[in-house]
């Protein structure tokens, strides 16, 4: 199995030049997270949302964008496509046919093949033992500063019985449209000459760190409000139903739980993505 066969042949890119207007224009327009830069008809660069947000006084698009990105070819194997994910822990790569841009391919992609493939073999050897758990009584931005100074991505929250109940992650404290919306109020107020880019009435009074800056203050009420229901696996879970059931809920990492229903780590797809490797 190659690249090309995993890829997503649709790809949506920016061109030189460009500004951060437009390209988030497309980030909303197509509800992705990052585009392939071409300049003269070749990549250039890839600019990610994070890139917006950690440069918010820049405009242009030539100084936002991440240069000379790493690729891999349409023929490239499969395995060398995960192989290129598991050592730089990249979530995306753009696929080139010699210097032509064709494709991309990102994490999500290789799960879902993954989904496909009926390996049998279990999550157990890719379980992380290095899991941040909350109480469901804790505050969102407890859980919010707990997040980031453990930088978890996802959290799986405990009731008074230390039963899994639900799980909170980034997607779901800060969704894409707010970000978008602090992203754009931002530039907006760092472009005026009476408004400091901290004045803005919605962001003013929140303070959590995300992507590096501070972008919301969360919500003083229990995570239980904000919680999605609790999805798990098992040690003896094959890779490809853990694979699939990532896929069906739009998340990274996937807690798994023992024998006895204790939670006892995550297993993410930066490691699952490893199977490939054999």
């Amino acid at each position: 199995m190659k690249a090309e066969n995993v890829m997503n042949k649709n790809v949506i890119y920016a061109t030189l030049p460009d500004t951060r207007e437009n390209v988030l224009g497309l980030f909303k327009k197509y509800h992705i997270s990052a585009v392939p830069v071409i300049k003269n008809g070749s990549l250039a660069g890839i600019v990610t949302r994070k890139d917006l947000l950690r440069k918010i006084d820049e405009d242009q698009l030539a100084l936002l964008m991440t240069p000379n990105p790493t690729t891999v070819q349409a023929s490239e194997s499969i395995k060398k496509v995960a192989e290129i994910f598991a050592k730089t822990g990249f979530r995306r790569l753009p696929v080139l046919d010699g210097e032509e841009l064709v494709g991309i391919i990102t994490l999500r992609d290789m799960m879902k093949k993954i989904s496909e493939m009926s390996i049998e073999e279990v999550v157990e050897k890719y379980v992380s033992r290095e899991v941040t758990c909350v109480w469901e009584e804790t505050p969102l931005n407890i859980v919010g500063e707990i997040m980031r100074v453990a930088n978890a991505e996802l959290c799986p929250i405990l009731d008074n019985n230390a039963e899994v109940v639900g799980r909170i992650d980034e997607k779901i404290m800060l969704t894409e449209s707010l970000i978008e919306e602090f992203i754009e109020q931002t530039h907006y107020s760092s472009s005026s000459d009476s408004d400091d880019a901290w004045t803005w009435d919605s962001i003013r009074d929140f303070s959590v760190k995300y992507f590096e800056v501070s972008v919301v203050k969360l919500p003083k009420e229990a995570v239980k409000n904000f919680m999605k229901k609790p999805v798990f696996v098992y040690p003896q879970t094959s890779v490809s139903k853990c694979a699939k059931e990532m896929v069906r809920n739009d998340i990274d990492h996937m807690p798994v739980l023992d024998a006895e229903n204790r939670l006892m780590g995550l297993v993410n797809d930066i490691e699952l993505v490893k199977v490939l490797l054999k």
